[in-house]
């Protein structure tokens, strides 16, 4: 790690600590234990209130025409904001972390009557955010009914095989919702939810769930989809959507002349 926190009761704890840790790194931050506890809840509730706040600011600059990449390019030049900053814009946070730590700052602010209106909005606007790749298939097909869509992860991030709180799974549930036929392509995921059977086709190719699809959505960023994008031409079709919230597959897809 670059640095760690530590939360200590006395110093002769301290200095058994400091034995143990200072091998590691000597950038070790001694504070009290509440006070470590709350700077680990309130760093993942700044970088969730971060990603937010540039999804909100990239929802505007859809708009106005702006490009949200080079406005991030733009705040990171600004010295009180710093190039290593958590403001990519992209698609909502997910899995457990960010939203957990927001979610026990608002428990423990309730719990003593204290109203923190910027922390309660954070989880409010992720969720808003949710919705961007149902806007962007709404603005492409009048009609959902019957229309195919492939997706590529399913997972809550790469490099798990874990489905809980993975937004690509609370897509697929609503796109079955919309009568969509859906095909779907995860390189370690081999059993979908029960739920799915006889409204989901599982695809161990991952051209394969794209074959005959109007869209293709990319719901997890794993990192040799890109290698699979570049082949997309052998399998698409002319028309195929491609929707892409974190620019995962631009590299490869945006020269093709699909509609990304």
């Amino acid at each position: 790690p670059d640095r760690i926190v530590v939360g200590v009761r006395t110093d002769q704890v301290r200095r058994k600590l400091e034995q143990l840790l200072l091998p590691i790194t000597d950038r070790i931050e001694w504070m009290s234990v509440e006070s470590a506890e709350m700077t680990k809840h309130a760093i993942n509730a700044f970088l969730a209130t971060s990603v937010t706040f540039a999804n909100e600011i990239a929802s505007i600059c859809e708009l106005v025409g702006a490009d949200a990449k080079e406005v991030e390019r733009g705040l990171k030049t600004e010295m009180r904001i710093g190039p290593k900053a958590y403001l990519s814009p992209g698609g909502p946070f997910a899995g457990g972390t960010l939203a957990r730590d927001i979610e026990f700052l608002g428990i423990e602010s309730r719990a003593k009557q204290l109203v923190t209106p910027l922390l309660s909005s954070v989880r409010a606007s992720n969720d808003e955010h949710k919705n961007w790749v149902r806007r962007k298939l709404l603005e492409q097909f009048s009609e959902l009914q019957g229309i195919r869509v492939a997706i590529w992860g399913l997972t809550y991030k790469p490099g798990t095989d874990t489905l809980r709180r993975s937004l690509a799974v609370e897509l697929c549930d609503w796109l079955i919702a919309q009568g969509v036929v859906v095909h779907v392509h995860d390189p370690v995921v081999r059993e979908l939810p029960e739920h799915w059977s006889g409204h989901v086709i599982d695809h161990i190719q991952a051209l394969d769930a794209v074959t005959g699809a109007d869209a293709l959505v990319v719901g997890t960023e794993w990192p040799e989809f890109r290698e699979h994008a570049t082949k997309l031409l052998s399998v698409a079709s002319p028309n195929l959507v491609v929707i892409d919230a974190n620019r995962h597959l631009q590299a490869a897809v945006s020269a093709m002349g699909l509609n990304y």
